[in-house]
């Protein structure tokens, strides 16, 4: 039985998440890891969205939207191959909330969902991570604020604040945001192997 990461009835389910092991139990606005990108969006979206994507390193992996009806998110992303996978297999979900000129809230926010997590999660490691430099920003003015709970197999769910630059707002449009992710330990094996080489 998968279990939804919907923000506003998290408290609702904590019986199930105790005794979730795979991170394919999670959802969220009912997209899970291993699940076929077509189930979610249509081959046109799919065509028409191309200024939407994100393309990893080597184009191995690609982040684009795939749920245009949340309630709970402002966006909903996933992340699938850019390679031979005909399934287009879904090996990353994250729900944002965008925080435009007040990262307060966003930590706010963060700090509610840790907490709840904390609670929950008992079967997945905690790592509070910090705050550092994003990658994404080569100059090392946009940070980031992480907590993960990682699963055996390596897979995790993350709670993050990015607090983008002034620069960066400015050029790219980025906007300060809360975010959730489910990371399968397929894609969290290449982030930190071979996305940043």
């Amino acid at each position: 039985m998968r279990i939804f990461l919907l923000l506003l009835i998290l408290i609702f389910g904590l019986q199930s998440f105790t005794n979730a092991d795979d991170i394919r139990d999670f959802e969220i606005e009912g997209v899970s890891v291993g699940d076929r990108l077509f189930d979610h969006i249509s081959y046109k979206q799919f065509n028409d969205w191309e200024d939407y994507k994100f393309y990893y390193k080597d184009d191995k992996f690609v982040v684009m939207p795939c749920n245009i009806s949340s309630k709970q998110y402002d966006q909903v992303g996933c992340t699938f191959k850019n390679t031979s996978d005909k399934d287009y297999k879904i090996y990353g979900v994250n729900g944002t909330i965008q925080f435009p000129n007040d990262i307060s809230k966003c930590f706010k926010k963060k700090d509610e969902v840790t907490k709840i997590f904390k609670d929950l999660l008992i079967n997945t490691k905690f790592i509070d991570r910090g705050t550092y430099k994003h990658n994404a920003d080569p100059t090392g003015n946009s940070k980031q604020t992480v907590v993960d709970f990682e699963f055996k197999d390596s897979a995790y769910i993350r709670v993050v604040c990015h607090d983008w630059s002034d620069k960066l707002t400015k050029e790219n449009g980025w906007i300060d945001e809360f975010k959730v992710y489910l990371t399968s330990k397929e894609l969290n094996f290449f982030i930190n192997n071979e996305a940043y080489e």
